[in-house]
């Protein structure tokens, strides 16, 4: 059976359909980059903004046009968030939710190996990601993840290891260690003790083979000195690091359901600089949640500037049904692109 996949959204998301890849590769099925040549079109969807929700539809309508035959598969966040939306494009778009993706291969009739449960390749790129946490239950309240990915999961140590050099022997100079929550990694070692981030880390480095880990986003209260000063001790950790900000505003923060201070944000980049001066600091920053005064964001603007980042992701509220936040009235939205260009032309 040939088969293509598309993704949409995080790492995460795009190291679960490379592990789909490979399992269904294992059954017996052939991937095919073309989904018009397709039997089965397996689409691993996101939810974080209205944005993703509506490429996903327009994907899958496009299927629907150019792809009779096909079967149509969809799973991931939008799947759990929305499945009736997505039921609703035709009869024949089947939807599973992230709880049952672990058993999706079996659903479609694909019978596999049973030691596939790792990657041994990351098609078509030099760096791997590789999922060693899954689950959300922040509180913030403009965010749909905390109800598609509510379960906590650390992938075993053993098994981290193991996949981590299979990758680097297969060629990966580069491994991407992400997951939802990244920074509450506990993955339990073959001795039933749990190794917390930076233990595994530690771990990871002294791995044989010419490579270096990267760590994707992390949450400003889960980056301890120690996972700093192993990044400084070693060339194998990219001194990179990815935190979310959001806001700088105390009162958006509050309002948002952050549960942290523009304080406790500085003073994790300030660590970042006392032991790895050269290493790239780069955030997150989500403008025009509703409660978010032309105040609030200059204030946002000025402290952004203080803190000589390397780099910002910036992007407008989107409001999510099924949230706190959607209850209130959102800013008009040439008021919220204003501030992400300007968000944008400083970083």
């Amino acid at each position: 059976m040939k088969v293509s996949f598309q993704t949409f959204g995080c790492k995460a998301n795009q190291y679960d359909t490379e592990l789909l890849r490979t399992r269904l590769e294992s059954g017996g099925g052939q991937s095919v980059n073309d989904f018009r040549e397709a039997d089965l079109c397996l689409i691993n969807s996101c939810s974080v903004t209205a944005k993703a929700d509506q490429e996903c539809r327009q994907f899958v309508r496009k299927i629907l046009r150019e792809n009779i035959t096909a079967r149509v598969v969809v799973t991931g966040c939008y799947a759990t968030h929305d499945p009736q939306a997505l039921r609703a494009l035709s009869p024949r778009v089947e939807v599973y939710s992230n709880k049952e993706k672990e058993g999706l291969p079996a659903c479609l009739g694909f019978e596999v190996a049973p030691e596939v449960w790792g990657l041994s390749r990351f098609a078509h790129r030099a760096r791997a990601f590789v999922k060693i946490q899954d689950g959300c239950k922040a509180p913030c309240r403009y965010c749909i993840i905390p109800q598609t990915r509510s379960t906590y999961w650390s992938k075993p140590v053993d098994h981290v290891l193991k996949e981590v050099q299979t990758l680097v022997d297969g060629g990966h100079g580069e491994i991407v260690f992400t997951g939802i929550r990244l920074g509450l990694y506990r993955g339990r070692s073959p001795d039933g003790k749990y190794a917390d981030l930076t233990q595994l880390v530690a771990r990871i480095i002294h791995l044989p083979g010419r490579f270096r880990i990267r760590l994707s986003s992390l949450e400003v209260t889960e980056i301890p000195d120690k996972l700093i000063q192993l990044a400084a001790s070693s060339d194998k950790v990219c001194a990179h690091f990815h935190i979310p900000l959001q806001s700088a505003d105390d009162g958006v923060l509050k309002d948002m359901g952050r549960w942290y201070a523009f304080s406790d944000y500085a003073d994790r980049v300030g660590a970042v600089r006392r032991f790895l001066p050269e290493a790239a600091v780069t955030a997150d920053v989500l403008t025009g949640f509703p409660t978010e005064s032309d105040t609030a964001f200059e204030n946002t603007f000025r402290r952004i500037e203080t803190l000589q980042l390397s780099g910002l992701h910036a992007f407008p509220y989107s409001s999510r049904p099924g949230t706190v936040a959607a209850e209130l009235k959102p800013l008009d939205r040439a008021v919220m692109q204003k501030r992400t260009r300007r968000l944008i032309d400083l970083s």
